[in-house]
């Protein structure tokens, strides 16, 4: 494995789940091969101290008969296949994990919200999810996700949970919105946006990335942009390397400097690999090349999980533990 970087890292999007259900679906990640994609192995070997494990709710499963229940399979896989990633819930427990040198905390990150029009949001911010996507790629109740061929903005229904989850101080990331549903989205929701896991469209031609309308909305609200490794975001042919990685993520500290700029790999939700960064024991590799770029440590720090601390931090003050619970209902 490669030398463990000098800062602590913060992943802002790891399909764990989806990995894990796909790749290994009656393994707990505690006894995953050090081979696996994302093996506590690879973890240690990365310097990852918090990721933000991604509840994916496939397009499929939408549907009034279909969306809640396969939310509340995937807390029930959750606490029986990740127990041992802690789950972070206040500031103390942000601080612990980051600073710490123990088993890696997980943010909970709901990644489409179909099932939040029976599921109730509060549940789920009981649950310890903090940051929720409205959609995937697809449509659905809520509004209309990037892959949508002529979308529109948000539906009735979606203008209503957006007004709820800013209620509840959610986190709204815009990762897979269609740029109609986005505009509306920026206008209305006062709250904390983010795109955890992306590419920026003028490198990559794709409504899967952000233009560069999108990212100064993103950092100007002081959000933060976390950079993913899949290769279909990075480049035009499908096939990228880490070379393809550091040069969008050095275009966008050079334009916008490095305080809302991170990492957001989407590890486990994708298939092929970015040649030099296909996991999380790579990172190292990452650093390298940010400290051969004469980025000043302080840069470095904020990329590698600096940045993602400050926001979550913000995000997650006053909360208590005792105002939230485990568990499934």
């Amino acid at each position: 494995m490669t030398t463990v970087p000098c800062h602590p890292v913060i992943d802002s999007h790891v399909d764990l789940l989806y990995d894990l259900l796909r790749r290994h679906p009656a393994t707990r990640l505690a006894d995953l091969p050090s081979d696996a994609w994302l093996s506590p192995a690879k973890l240690r070997a990365g310097g990852i101290r918090v990721i933000v494990s991604a509840f994916y709710c496939e397009d499929s499963h939408n549907g009034p008969d279909t969306a809640a229940a396969n939310l509340r399979f995937l807390l029930k896989y959750s606490e029986q296949h990740a127990a041992e990633l802690r789950t972070v819930l206040t500031v103390d427990d942000l601080e612990s994990c980051y600073r710490g040198n123990g088993a890696p905390g997980a943010l909970h990150l709901l990644e489409n919200c179909d099932a939040l029009m029976e599921f109730p949001p509060q549940e789920l911010k009981r649950l310890g999810f903090r940051v929720v996507g409205l959609t995937h790629a697809g449509k659905n109740r809520i509004g209309d996700g990037n892959a949508v061929p002529s979308p529109g903005g948000l539906t009735p229904e979606g203008r209503k949970l957006v007004g709820e989850l800013e209620r509840l101080g959610l986190a709204i990331d815009a990762a897979h919105l269609s740029e109609p549903c986005f505009r509306e989205l920026a206008d209305m929701f006062s709250g904390p946006l983010v795109s955890t896991h992306t590419g920026i469209r003028r490198f990559c031609n794709t409504p899967r990335n952000l233009s560069d309308g999108q990212i100064r909305t993103i950092l100007a609200r002081g959000g933060v942009i976390g950079l993913a490794a899949f290769p279909g975001m990075l480049s035009a042919s499908g096939k990228a390397d880490v070379s393809d990685y550091f040069r969008q993520l050095d275009w966008l500290v050079q334009r916008y400097g490095p305080e809302g700029i991170a990492v957001g790999t989407d590890f486990g939700g994708y298939d092929g690999a970015c040649r030099g960064f296909e996991d999380h024991a790579r990172i190292p590799v990452l650093a390298g090349m940010l400290t051969a770029a004469n980025y000043p440590d302080t840069a470095i720090e904020g990329i590698l999980g600096g940045n993602w601390f400050r926001f979550f931090s913000g995000l997650l003050a006053g909360e208590r533990r005792d105002e939230t619970a485990s568990g499934v209902t």
